[in-house]
Order: C-alpha cells, then structure tokens, then sequence
C-alpha cells in the first residue's frame, strides 16, 4: 500500500479522481469499488466533470460500493 499525503481535501480529491480515470484509461473494463458517504463527493463531482469533457468514459466500467455488506450478524 502506498500512502498518499495531501495538502487538503480539494487536492485530495482531485489526487484520487486523477487516480481513478487513469485506471479507467488504462483498462476501460475495470471494475471499481467506490466509497459511499460523503468522504468522497468532491473526487465523484471530479469524475463527472472529466466526463464531461470527454476526458474518460465510464461506459465498460463495473462498480460496486464498498459499503455493501452480505450476511453480517
């Protein structure tokens, strides 16, 4: 694992969308797991802007939330 220091959130977000689409560049079937809650809003409005521009298509991508959980007690 590698850890990542940042300045703060924005940048932070921006790190991690840049991560995520350079995945997706790589191999556009990837499949991503994907934070829920509000940790990671800003990297999603990231995401969708880079859509948005035509900067990385989500169209083969497979994503599931880490916060799904099966039979837990």
């Amino acid at each position: 694992m590698r850890l990542i220091i940042t300045k703060n959130y924005e940048d932070m977000s921006r790190k991690a969308a840049n991560m995520l689409a350079a995945q997706v560049l790589l191999k556009p079937n990837s499949i991503l797991g994907l934070a829920t809650g509000s940790t990671p809003i800003q990297t999603y409005k990231n995401l969708i802007s880079m859509y948005e521009n035509g900067d990385v298509d989500f169209s083969k991508v497979t994503s599931f939330n880490l916060d799904e959980y099966v039979n837990l007690p």
